[in-house]
């Protein structure tokens, strides 16, 4: 079946399964697997070949065969998905492998100091009752040594075994950026670098690992020329760029139960749109996490992240773990199938289009603060997308991250979109570089925070935010004002909290008799921001941070071509262009997460009723109506606006504008 169409309904089968269990796979059949493909309405599932205790799944010369497996299980789940028309791309654990660990110790990565390197605290010298963490194993080594070789050969092994193979998924691939095994630091030293240089060891680190990423697709492509590959662990990590070329899609991790919450998705999916490459968001079916037995999401909870995916136009793909004995649990398939049953409505409204949007974000290698822009514009219901190649030219407004510098190429083509009204947001040290801001901001940069925290305090009343001095826990820059428009300035406190000077509980209070820095600042058509409110926002949560970014946005911005009210900062929107079908559609996400324990969960759906909308366009409209129902929708428009007002939304709605 080896072709590369979009698939966006997919299950990730897990089968990490202990030696010590018997009878594996002795209740699989093929009925009963191909009846969960069809409750789940899928068009893909991945299967396993190799699982993170190290056992194989299949007839193998080169791994362990489960003790206890009797029949070819990757096989027979490849035969009975292909029989009905479903994708099987088959699994392979690269960096964890138990047995592999425990059989050849020389294989596992090494930290500088020669002890091994584990994941979540594995504790090497626990007795064999002792009870163990999840998610402890062995990280081992991939960097073209022995253990490589070792996965080259099982590669061909399976792409030989199986003629109708649709793709490999390898995991665990790109934990980590260095390794100190005995292999890599002699690697390290044949090839001119020191081991000693964290530098060294990590460019070596990245050189081998793309030697095996390299090597693995040679190996599969050999034998399957349009199969699809996917290195797990750091293959659809955004602050992994190096590692994107050897990616035929991306599989994003998501997990929001457990790896950071419902908002995660926003940023990753806008950044990897750029990349021109299918994109699937994974969650789980799981309460929380990978692997939990018997852990269930509610239907209509993981209808609701399944519409997320959709609103942000990615696929989809839902992680399960089999039961030892190989017989699929139905009440998984059902959620599931309840979910892509969503899916399959709402897809024309959510795919095939471009997003329409005029305020763009270039992110940097600061990946909490890109987040809390991020998180910040969707609350707000702005939507965006990543700066990408230099293109400033399309947006009214472009956001610059903290810790952003422009190469002379970035330079030219910021200045010239500034010089033709084009407008930029600065925050902290955006295009700080030696010293100096790399354009002008009507500030002179005198350097980073003096104290632990500071003080900010708006020249002009906010209903919306304190009038007094309003505490950041990450403190600004230090600038001084040279022909800029001060908007908020900031206090510094006494002194940082030390053992040697402190006061109270928490952080010594503000100084009214400190000297007054810019924090929010404007010159023509640049605002600079001296505090990383967004990054601050992202780990504290305080809204009054959130309103001063706001606030010094729209200095500037000229606004979002859709506004809606009355979703509040739950509500998520997104707008489309289909020229194809002469339509917008409109996507409205709402819903609320809570924590309940350790994870934020989705419980009740709460429907809210009459969404002002308004869209700035300068075509001219003909219809408006609701997605799934084809219900019409009242609209004015006067000259390029259009006002109407949704009727009602519930988890999510659709609504087409045609023009």
């Amino acid at each position: 079946m080896n072709n590369k169409k979009t698939y966006f309904k997919q299950t990730h089968l897990d089968f990490h399964t202990s030696p010590d269990i018997e009878k594996i796979g002795s209740k699989f059949t093929k009925e009963n697997f191909q009846e969960a493909i069809k409750k789940g309405k899928l068009d893909s599932i991945t299967v396993f070949a190799k699982c993170h205790h190290g056992l194989c799944y299949y007839p193998t010369n080169v791994g362990i065969r489960h003790p206890h497996l009797d029949l070819d299980f990757t096989g027979a789940m490849i035969d009975a998905a292909h029989e009905i028309g479903v994708r099987a791309p088959v699994y392979i654990t690269a960096g964890f492998s138990h047995e592999d660990a425990i059989t050849h110790p020389e294989w596992i990565s090494k930290n500088i100091d020669g002890s091994y390197k584990v994941e979540n605290e594995y504790d090497l010298n626990a007795m064999y009752d002792t009870p163990k963490k999840d998610c402890t194993w062995h990280l081992l080594c991939l960097n073209d040594g022995p253990y490589a070789e070792h996965i080259y050969e099982l590669t061909e092994e399976i792409c030989q075994r199986y003629k109708d193979l649709d793709g490999l998924f390898y995991d665990i691939c790109l934990k980590g950026d260095v390794c100190y095994c005995d292999t890599c630091v002699q690697g390290m030293r044949e090839m001119g670098l020191d081991p000693k240089k964290e530098k060294d060891a990590k460019e070596y680190f990245i050189i081998k690992r793309r030697i095996f990423m390299q090597k693995c697709t040679d190996i599969m492509k050999k034998y399957h020329s349009d199969a699809t590959i996917f290195f797990n662990s750091g293959g659809a990590n955004m602050d992994k760029p190096e590692f994107h070329e050897y990616q035929t899609h991306y599989e994003m991790e998501n997990l929001p139960t457990a790896w950071g919450g419902y908002d995660k998705l926003a940023l990753r999916s806008k950044f990897f749109k750029n990349k021109e490459k299918s994109i699937l968001a994974m969650t789980g079916k799981f309460h929380l996490d990978w692997g939990e037995f018997g852990g269930f999401k509610t239907k209509e909870a993981l209808k609701a992240e399944i519409a997320q995916m959709a609103v942000y136009g990615v696929g989809a793909s839902v992680g399960d773990h089999m039961h030892p004995d190989g017989e699929m649990e139905m009440q998984t398939y059902e959620n599931i199938g309840y979910a892509y049953d969503y899916l399959e409505k709402v897809a024309p409204f959510c795919y095939d289009g471009e997003i329409v949007s005029n305020i763009g974000v270039y992110v940097s290698d600061d990946w909490v603060a890109n987040e809390g822009i991020s998180r910040i514009l969707i609350e707000n219901q702005i939507d965006y997308r990543v700066v990408d190649n230099n293109c400033f030219e399309i947006f009214d407004t472009v956001i610059i991250s903290e810790g952003a510098v422009m190469d002379k190429e970035g330079l030219d083509a910021l200045n010239a979109y500034i010089k033709n009204g084009g407008k930029v947001l600065l925050i902290s040290d955006a295009l700080v570089k030696d010293g100096e801001f790399q354009i002008d901001t009507g500030l002179k940069y005198i350097g980073g925070a003096e104290f632990d925290c500071d003080y900010i305090i708006a020249n002009e009343s906010y209903d919306d935010v304190p009038s007094a001095p309003t505490l950041s826990n990450v403190p600004g820059h230090r600038t001084k004002n040279i022909d800029a428009t001060v908007y908020a300035q900031i206090m510094t406190p006494y002194f940082s909290r030390t053992y040697g000077h402190f006061c109270g509980h928490k952080n010594t209070p503000h100084n009214k008799d400190s000297k007054l820095m810019p924090a929010i600042a404007k010159k023509g058509n640049v605002v600079y921001i001296a505090n990383s409110l967004p990054k601050q926002y992202r780990l504290y949560g305080s809204v009054f941070h959130k309103r001063y970014f706001m606030h010094a946005l729209n200095l500037i911005y000229s606004g979002s071509l859709l506004k809606v009210s009355g979703i509040g900062s739950q509500g998520r929107c997104t707008m489309i262009e289909q020229p194809h079908l002469n339509r917008y559609c409109i996507n409205m996400l709402y819903i609320n997460p809570v924590i309940r324990g350790q994870a934020g969960i989705i419980e009740d759906i709460m429907p809210v009723y009459n969404i002002q909308t308004t869209l700035r366009t300068d075509k001219k409209i003909k219809n408006i109506y609701i997605g799934l129902t084809n219900e019409k929708i009242d609209f004015i428009q006067n000259q390029q606006e259009v006002s109407f007002v949704v009727p009602k939304l519930e988890c999510h709605t659709s609504i087409v504008v045609e023009y």
